[in-house]
């Protein structure tokens, strides 16, 4: 598996600015083009999506300015567009773009500025650049704890993403750690028997054969297997 990005790349944030009317019409016309671009890539028709961000990022630079921060939902999906084509040095410049206006808009310690640290990280996670990965991780972290509380889902999206670069990196107690502290907060959220919670249980369960624990490792994995087969059956 290769980290995941999260949070801003899956959020569409208003395109109107305070203390300005929107121009209905563009504005409409560029979240219509975003919700399109997303089903498309969900679809796996990646070209037509890529035209549709491309035109929505064109409409909303015309009525913002360049340096607008409502250009992010645009940028976002595209990075994650280009990511999961791994297509990451584009993916990169645009998430770095993103990261650049929320950061200058909304502050350092805004949550989507944590989205933002998050979603570079896992970029360099899928390269194998782990140093680069893990400061944006921890940064990414702390602010979604100051920000969201410690039992936020997406504090557990970030110690997933954690605990699977540990892991590949043969740091298996703090994988473990942190895939049992993940795997608390998504069945607080989300029940037993999410899908989520069904690939957290299988990450632990890899983190707990390479430390010898055999049987405890069979067990989470059978959980996960059954959560699995039983979403899939709904």
């Amino acid at each position: 598996m290769r980290g995941r990005l999260l949070g801003v790349l899956l959020v569409l944030v208003p395109l109107s600015m305070p203390g300005a009317e929107p121009p209905d019409v563009q504005v409409n016309e560029a979240i219509a083009l975003i919700v399109d671009a997303r089903q498309n890539r969900t679809a796996g028709y990646f070209y037509r999506a890529e035209a549709q961000y491309r035109q929505a990022l064109a409409i909303v630079e015309h009525t913002y300015g360049a340096r607008s921060p409502n250009l992010t939902p645009g940028l976002n999906g595209l990075a994650e567009l280009y990511f999961e084509a791994r297509r990451y040095t584009e993916a990169e410049a645009i998430a770095r773009r993103s990261a650049a206006l929320v950061e200058a808009s909304l502050g350092a310690g805004h949550p989507l500025m944590a989205a933002s640290l998050h979603d570079l990280a896992a970029i360099y996670h899928a390269q194998g650049q782990y140093a680069k990965a893990e400061p944006l991780y921890y940064r990414a972290l702390a602010i979604r704890e100051k920000t969201l509380g410690p039992n936020h889902p997406f504090v557990a999206a970030t110690l997933a993403n954690l605990a699977e670069m540990e892991s590949a990196q043969g740091d298996c107690e703090r994988a473990a750690e942190h895939y049992a502290r993940a795997l608390r907060i998504r069945r607080d959220a989300f029940g037993r028997d999410d899908p989520r919670v069904a690939e957290t249980l299988a990450g632990y369960a890899a983190v707990l054969r390479k430390t010898c624990h055999k049987h405890e490792a069979a067990s989470v994995e059978a959980q996960s297997r059954a959560i699995l087969a039983k979403a899939a059956f709904r």
